[in-house]
């Protein structure tokens, strides 16, 4: 028992000698044939808080106890893998890494050599898919398996990753000559003296310090006669775990938005907010760490803006992005179509100016859906202290990252700095209305 658990069963007790001496003294009274209830009642205050001592307190020491059992259990699982491991004489060691071309994720595990090791690497083509099921099974940590030589063979495979950061590319992109070895990492150690050091290993970015990129490591070099799944699900049982000094990427709770904060000085954060199916694709479709450095060296992404074409039936359509069409609702449509006509940007706190041409532009779009709801919402969407402006921007902006990189949708949805005119800054010669 600690210092917090004797304060509080102090508390309690004493709680529950006041509510008792409370009440002993009021039945005094009504004996003595003296009415109060002043007595009474001031006893009863201490109900709630006796009820909140002992059963929420208690709960509380309960979950502290089950997480610290679950950290034990973890690292009693750690332990005993690492245990069962020695057999195949892995070796931890971390190396630093300085101005790489990319930025590092510890949910890629990387196959990593100083020198070609054909034993280790036939053992790993060998078993290329059973590596990936093995950290896919992990209990608490699961990472991407690379091997950097098949790397960009199988990312000029993922046409829609491709796509995704070049749009404008009519054609399949062709294998490209480019070869990265298992040794490229290797190129940006801190001290190269020490590359020499380097073990065949399995190696997972931990996090920044002051000195560069930090590598945590497992080194191996098997005998001939080994079980190969075996050796494989107890090198890869060694990074089951979190990352340190990282840890665990826990969401912060959301801020609260300020009372009566107005749409304009909420914009910056809140149009930036995508929707959840969307941002679920875009992290399928957008690779992270080496694989995305990889894809850069297979395609060059460029900055190539499509024409943007309205159509005569109101459809958005980007023909040099290979007809790319960006679907909105209509009365989000309707907005994009009103900042879409006025170039030189609107200031939310002049909406209210602009109510009776958007409503003419839903109109055009929804020719008979005008009810009592919909003018509502256009009354909302236009009041600059209101947020629906910026729910509907971001939509807006959803609807081409959805599509194709931030790096290009930039230039197709709303935008702006607090205080100044929002505005869509794709060239109007860009623009054609049908």
């Amino acid at each position: 028992m600690n210092i917090g658990d004797i304060v509080i069963t102090i508390l309690v007790i004493i709680n529950i000698v006041a509510f008792a001496s409370a009440i002993w003294v009021s039945c005094d009274k009504w004996k003595k044939g003296i009415k109060e209830w002043e007595t009474p009642l001031m006893g009863l205050f201490f109900i709630p808080l006796c009820v909140f001592l002992a059963l929420v307190w208690p709960y509380i020491k309960y979950r502290e106890h089950r997480e610290k059992k679950k950290m034990e259990a973890e690292k009693a699982l750690r332990e005993k893998q690492w245990e069962e491991s020695k057999k195949y004489h892995f070796q931890r060691f971390a190396f630093r890494l300085k101005d790489l071309p990319f930025k590092p994720t510890s949910c890629e595990i990387i196959y990593v050599e100083n020198e070609y090791n054909d034993k280790l690497d036939s053992l790993i083509r060998r078993n290329l898919d059973y590596i990936q099921e093995c950290l896919n099974k992990s209990q608490y940590f699961k990472s991407k398996f690379v091997y950097l030589p098949y790397l960009i063979k199988e990312i000029s495979l993922e046409e829609q990753a491709i796509g995704y950061i070049a749009p404008y590319l009519k054609e399949k992109s062709p294998l490209s000559s480019i070869t990265i070895k298992s040794s490229t990492l290797l190129d940006f150690m801190l001290v190269p003296e020490n590359r020499k050091n380097i073990t065949p290993c399995f190696a997972r970015y931990q996090g920044e310090d002051s000195k560069g990129s930090l590598f945590e490591c497992v080194g191996f070099n098997p005998e001939d006669d080994i079980d190969e799944k075996d050796f494989i699900k107890s090198l890869c049982s060694t990074f089951d775990h979190y990352p340190q000094p990282t840890g665990p990427a826990y969401q912060t709770a959301k801020e609260k938005r300020k009372e009566n904060a107005g749409a304009d000085e909420s914009f910056d954060k809140e149009s930036k907010q995508l929707i959840k199916e969307v941002e679920e694709r875009i992290l399928q479709l957008r690779k992270l760490g080496v694989s995305q450095w990889a894809l850069e060296q297979l395609v060059k992404p460029e900055l190539k803006l499509s024409k943007l074409v309205v159509t005569k039936d109101f459809h958005i359509i980007l023909p040099d992005y290979n007809n790319i069409e960006i679907k909105m609702e209509p009365l989000v449509k309707a907005i994009y179509f009103l900042f879409l006509k006025h170039p030189e940007g609107i200031p939310f706190k002049c909406l209210p100016d602009y109510r009776e041409e958007l409503t003419k532009i839903y109109i055009k779009l929804k020719p008979y859906g005008m009810s009592d709801r919909v003018i509502q919402s256009i009354e909302d969407v236009t009041n600059p202290l209101l947020n629906s402006i910026n729910e509907k921007c971001a939509r807006i902006r959803s609807g081409f990252v959805e599509q194709f990189d931030d790096r290009i949708a930039t230039h197709y949805y709303i935008n702006g700095l607090r205080g100044e005119p929002k505005k869509i800054d794709l060239p109007r010669n860009l623009v054609v209305w049908e």
